[in-house]
């Protein structure tokens, strides 16, 4: 005759199921694993068998619990503000994290510019200091270094990018000669910012004046990793590495390589480079690689416009997303936005509405584009997946007004862009998740004009 078995509570049971151990109740102490014992009068086991018991239990439990992960980091950007500071206006920068919170000025008393580039590694800030100097700083406030001091110059400009150690800069400057009786320059930098081998210069060439220098007629355009930069001269397209070794000619014949004032673009791979050939405005997409092969004339139409020269490179090298005009639109507001396969040589109007379109800005993930749509001050904010499917309006709260500097996170949820308010004449920075939730305001009263959000890499 079968032992009849005493009743177990079904919240002590152990489950053959799937969640074997889980199902049990936590066991917190070894008093409760002593009542349960107690329960099914198993005292008769010796102590030093029910503490290893214990013991083995408390091991299992502690490699099925799932580990412990640690906060995540919140995510954080950088920009400047233009302030009243006494008598005196100041444009200062400052970090602070897309929730609005641990806002921080990051280089007291110092004026600084519109170019902001964020180290490889996120720990240091280069920026541009009243077009004349360069300065890094830690994303703490500090270590604030000068690296360059230059002096004044005609309609100046900075380009810089980091290299992939973040400690060493490489950087150009140009001032204008194009339209005046004496030369201008454009000169390449490299900088280690560690302080052993301190800024170096590596060229200065000269463009423009009456007679006009040719020993370059572009800017210096910089490759993503700083390694090497492309320009222009004597009509035709050259690259060089950094520091100035390895000069080459990439394009075969001469022609009209930055008409309309279009740039020679770096793919994010650092393999290939997008350029505008023709005159303008009718001019055709072009990508050549950065070993001089395989020049492509991607559009190869006639009749095409590209409006003001913008070519935003996919995140993953393999698309160019720009702007079209219809054939005599001199005004932009009949374009479209256009995405162009560089492997298949296809293009695909994404927007299908003809209007004025700006800001165009990839998501790092590479399934997104944000951009604006509409005339000067009566502009909205719109996401548009790169397939073309889906089209999302983004914060709708905000009244129609000029949108600018539209800028991802690097995790692709959340968009930064200045937000210029009507009343008031002042422009702000905000924040908003991918999905439209979450519109935050990240200035404050005292901030009179906000520019250049750059998200700090995570």
């Amino acid at each position: 005759m079968p032992v009849p078995q005493k009743l177990v509570p079904q919240e002590f049971k152990l489950s053959a199921g799937s969640r074997g151990w889980a199902s049990w109740p936590p066991l917190k102490s070894l008093w409760q694993i002593l009542q349960l014992f107690t329960f099914h009068k198993l005292w008769p086991i010796s102590a030093i068998g029910l503490i290893s018991l214990t013991l083995s239990i408390a091991l299992f439990l502690s490699l099925q619990s799932p580990p412990t992960t640690a906060a995540q980091k919140p995510s954080r950007l950088a920009f400047v503000a233009l302030q009243m500071r006494g008598s005196e206006f100041r444009t200062s920068l400052f970090g602070v994290n897309a929730d609005g919170s641990s806002r921080r000025e990051l280089a007291p008393n110092i004026d600084v510019s519109y170019t902001l580039v964020w180290s490889p590694n996120g720990q240091r800030l280069a920026f541009v200091s009243g077009d004349t100097d360069i300065y890094t700083v830690n994303a703490d406030g500090s270590r604030l270094t000068k690296q360059f001091a230059g002096d004044a110059c005609k309609a100046a400009h900075f380009e810089i990018a980091w290299f992939s150690n973040s400690q060493k800069l490489v950087f150009a400057r140009s001032c204008d000669g194009f339209t005046s009786d004496s030369p201008g320059s454009q000169s390449l930098y490299t900088s280690d910012t560690s302080g052993i081998q301190g800024t170096q210069l590596v060229r200065n060439l000269e463009v423009g004046g009456e007679p006009p220098k040719k020993e370059i007629s572009s800017q210096f355009y910089l490759s993503p990793d700083g390694q090497q930069v492309a320009f222009v001269k004597d009509k035709n397209i050259y690259k060089m590495n950094a520091d100035g070794s390895e000069m080459t000619k990439l394009t075969k014949s001469a022609g009209e390589y930055i008409s309309g004032g279009s740039q020679l673009v770096w793919s994010p791979d650092r393999t290939k480079i997008a350029f505008l050939f023709g005159a303008y405005p009718k001019q055709q997409i072009y990508t050549i690689n950065a070993d001089a092969t395989n020049l492509k004339n991607l559009t190869n139409n006639p009749q095409n416009e590209v409006y003001n020269g913008k070519l935003l490179w996919s995140p993953d090298s393999s698309r160019i997303a720009y702007y079209y005009n219809k054939p005599g639109d001199s005004s932009g507001e009949q374009q479209d936005i256009y995405l162009l396969d560089i492997n298949r040589g296809t293009a695909k109007n994404l927007t299908q509405k003809p209007r004025n379109y700006d800001e165009l800005s990839w998501s790092p993930d590479g399934k997104f584009i944000a951009f604006v749509a509409g005339d000067f001050n009566n502009q909205k904010l719109y996401t548009i997946t790169a397939d073309g499917n889906q089209l999302n309006q983004l914060a709708t709260r905000l009244k129609p007004s000029e949108i600018s500097e539209l800028a991802w996170s690097t995790d692709s949820q959340q968009i930064a862009f200045i937000f210029n308010e009507t009343e008031g004449d002042k422009s702000n920075l905000y924040v908003i998740n991918r999905d439209g939730s979450a519109l935050t305001k990240l200035t404050n009263d005292k901030d009179l004009n906000a520019s250049h959000p750059v998200w700090q890499p995570q």
